[in-house]
């Protein structure tokens, strides 16, 4: 009983191998998948200004030196309306605002008159002041120095004590002292005087200006840097008036016209594969179109271990698309085996089969396509290796994997 599930489970392994390599061989015998790719060429705009590429879309066919579109030039920004109308109102809130400082400038140097003013009224009246002190400070000097004289012609005659001239004495240095003081005050008072007159405020906190004269000191550096700034838009604003004027010159004028537009071409010939939107703003050096060159195309392949072991470099190969009839042929540029990672010498593709569902990628160079209208780029097909094993035109891979799988059997 045992023996019979066994022969029964055998026969049915066997069929379903034997469907899954006949459904293999027809799905691949048509050759490898691949995908044509090629190397690509960027359009970048010579200056600023406006791309017309009416003609041009994605997979549009070009040649090297033909004429894409036209760049008209425009050297004042990307909406010269729009900018015109900024920069005559940014020249006028500039203006606006000098005029809006200029006004507080005038009010703060009035209140700073006003404090000056009061200033030198306040000094005038403490230099009244200091003046009295010292006639006081004078007068009182000039008591105690006769007093003094007096005790010492007493004391000389002996009617009086030797203390009574030594107060005597202390009293007229004390006086004398004043004196200087007072004579002090008035300097300095004359000094902050003289100051405030000549507009400097010279304040016992060393203060050399009041808060509204640094303040107004502060706005008209503020009004240097726009009356600078509005130098700078004014010319600019020039520049755009001048723009728009010619805009509006008579598009009759060819001579005209032709200064302001550039061709723009093709530096080989091939497929466009990006284009910027017709009527785009870019500035220099900003990308406007990218070309896949035709004359140097590659196709990647997919292809078996087995495959993959008997390809080499320099192997002919045809490439052909599904909904095309006539195949393009081209070199295998890149076919070896993997290496090993402990090893930096070439595996022998006998020893090199991988696993049954493994797939290997193979380069192929396209011979150069004269003709770009008919340019494969970035299509799919398929590759057919010439020296692979092939039978009755189609090949059959489930039989490759199980010659495969007997090589990886023998070599254990």
């Amino acid at each position: 009983m045992i023996a019979r599930g066994l022969k029964l489970f055998a026969g049915v392994g066997a069929v379903g191998f034997g469907m899954w390599a006949m459904a293999g061989s027809f799905a691949s015998s048509e050759g490898a998948p691949a995908v044509v790719s090629g190397h690509t060429a960027i359009i970048r705009a010579s200056q600023d200004g406006y791309a017309l590429l009416d003609a041009m879309r994605r997979g549009s066919a070009v040649h090297k030196g033909e004429a894409i579109g036209t760049l008209l030039l425009s050297p004042t920004g990307e909406n010269k309306s729009m900018t015109l109308v900024q920069t005559k109102g940014r020249v006028d809130a500039i203006h606006s605002e000098i005029a809006a400082l200029q006004g507080q400038i005038r009010e703060l140097q009035e209140r700073t008159e006003k404090n000056r003013a009061a200033r030198i009224d306040e000094l005038s009246s403490k230099m009244a002041e200091a003046s009295a002190n010292i006639e006081a400070a004078h007068a009182k000097e000039a008591a105690a120095n006769a007093v003094l004289e007096r005790q010492q012609k007493l004391y000389s005659i002996g009617w009086t004590v030797k203390s009574s001239v030594e107060a005597a004495n202390h009293t007229a240095d004390a006086a004398r002292m004043d004196r200087t003081a007072a004579e002090k005050q008035i300097a300095t008072l004359q000094l902050q005087l003289s100051a405030a007159r000549d507009g400097t405020f010279v304040q016992d906190a060393y203060n050399d200006a009041a808060y509204s004269q640094q303040r107004a000191d502060q706005l008209r550096l503020r009004v240097a840097d726009l009356e600078a700034e509005s130098q700078q838009q004014s010319q600019l604003l020039s520049l755009l008036q001048d723009d728009a004027r010619q805009m509006q010159m008579n598009a009759s004028d060819r001579d005209a016209a032709s200064k302001q537009k550039v061709s723009i071409l093709s530096p080989v010939s091939g497929i466009a594969w990006s284009v910027t939107n017709s009527g785009q703003y870019v500035r220099a050096g900003d990308e406007i179109a990218r070309i896949i060159d035709c004359s140097q195309l590659s196709a990647n392949a997919s292809v078996s271990p087995l495959e993959y072991a008997s390809i080499k470099d320099g192997d002919r190969v045809s490439f052909r698309q599904a909904d095309q009839k006539r195949p393009w042929k081209g070199t295998v540029t890149w076919a070896g085996v993997p290496e090993s990672n402990e090893s930096a010498t070439p595996i022998p593709a006998s020893a090199a089969l991988g696993s049954n569902n493994a797939q290997y990628s193979v380069s192929v160079a396209l011979d150069d396509v004269s003709n770009a209208s008919d340019c494969p780029a970035g299509k799919f097909g398929r590759v057919v290796f010439e020296n692979t094993q092939a039978l009755s035109g189609w090949r059959m891979p489930g039989l490759d994997r199980l010659a495969s799988m007997v090589a990886a059997l023998h070599l254990r």
